[in-house]
């Protein structure tokens, strides 16, 4: 049981519910006219090598990643050595990924309820105040990607303002 838990790591969940909406969002992307395929498509496409490149790196040898302190001091990867900033540390990434990935869902049920040109400001305004960025920052950000919405539904001449509801 133990070997099961190191192998599938949060991360790695993570990473697999990444792949998984990835792989169907570029399915999906077929439905869309030849010339707005290409953007979604190598979206999808980028995630999924990203995703899979995250998952990967577990298995490249020490040698090869950095920041590994606890192999490199040789004091071992025992539970029972960890000390209270580490487990804080490994506390504070779940919790991370755990936000991410509750605003990412956010994201993608919003987009299909209520169009995904009206969820993303919203969305780019919780991750940046999340992340504790200056209020500046997130107001040029946000407002750039509402931009970017706004001119691939011009461009590519799709509905993206309307969901399902």
């Amino acid at each position: 049981m133990d070997r099961l838990t190191n192998m599938a790591r949060g991360e790695h969940v993570f990473a697999a519910l990444l792949v998984t909406l990835a792989v169907y969002m570029f399915i999906t992307a077929y439905d869309f006219p030849p010339a707005a395929r290409l953007f979604p498509q190598a979206a999808s496409g980028i995630v999924i090598v990203a995703a899979t490149l995250r998952v990967v790196n577990h298995f490249i040898p020490y040698e090869f990643t950095k920041g590994d302190s606890v192999v490199l001091s040789g004091s071992g990867d025992d539970e029972s050595s960890m000390s209270e900033a580490e487990e804080s540390g490994k506390t504070e990434n779940r919790t991370r990924m755990l936000v991410l990935g509750a605003l990412i869902t956010g994201y993608i049920l919003g987009g299909f309820a209520v169009g995904l040109f009206w969820v993303t400001p919203p969305f780019a305004l919780a991750y940046l105040v999340y992340t504790g960025q200056k209020w500046w920052v997130t107001a040029i950000i946000t407002a750039a990607l509402t931009g970017v919405a706004y001119v691939f539904i011009v461009l590519m001449k799709l509905d993206l303002v309307t969901g399902g509801i």
